[in-house]
């Protein structure tokens, strides 16, 4: 659909970023998957929310807009299980997203923050933020998996640092952490 690119997605950091139809299929599906359904129907899901925004002409919406949209659009087919997965897990990722602590090389604690990693591997890997975001987002995914209450700022380092190399985006070469300065 050509005017979907025109469509806005003001994400929770504040971040903007174009819609994109497979990135809402994949949430979606992730209740569709649990359950044993076709991740075909959260394709076709994802792609009526895209009509129905563009027919609406809402060309900008925020992330949370958005998967509220899903959810509705999951009940209304009779999906409602894997709405409510849908909410548990996003419930639960937050809480975990607010318990995380950064632990500084001063032994200083800082809460998690995506946005600082996003803007991070920006800098440091000379990717574009959409890419940024995709790095952050599955270092997240990896540190929140762990369900610990503080991770070593080195360690989330290395795990963008490993990511970047197995996605082939960079040589494998070690970070220098100093040159990349410390977050206050």
């Amino acid at each position: 659909m050509e005017r979907s690119r025109m469509i806005k997605v003001k994400k929770r950091d504040g971040g903007i970023e174009d819609f994109d139809v497979a990135k809402l299929g994949g949430v979606l599906g992730r209740g569709f998957r649990q359950l044993g359904g076709d991740i075909f129907e959260a394709r076709e899901l994802a792609r009526a929310i895209e009509i129905f925004l563009v027919r609406s002409k809402r060309f900008r919406i925020s992330s949370a807009a958005l998967f509220e949209m899903g959810l509705k659009a999951l009940r209304h087919v009779k999906m409602n299980d894997a709405a409510e997965l849908l909410e548990l897990h996003r419930t639960l990722r937050t809480i975990r997203r607010r318990l995380l602590r950064v632990r500084h090389e001063d032994e200083k604690l800082t809460a998690w923050d995506k946005g600082w990693l996003v803007e991070l591997a920006a800098r440091m890997w000379h990717v574009s933020h959409t890419t940024a975001r995709i790095l952050a987002g599955e270092v997240e995914n990896e540190i929140l998996s762990h369900d610990q209450p503080e991770i070593h700022r080195e360690e989330i380092l290395d795990l963008l640092n490993r990511r970047v190399a197995e996605l082939g985006l960079a040589d494998a070469v070690p970070v220098d952490y100093e040159v990349l300065g410390t977050r206050d």
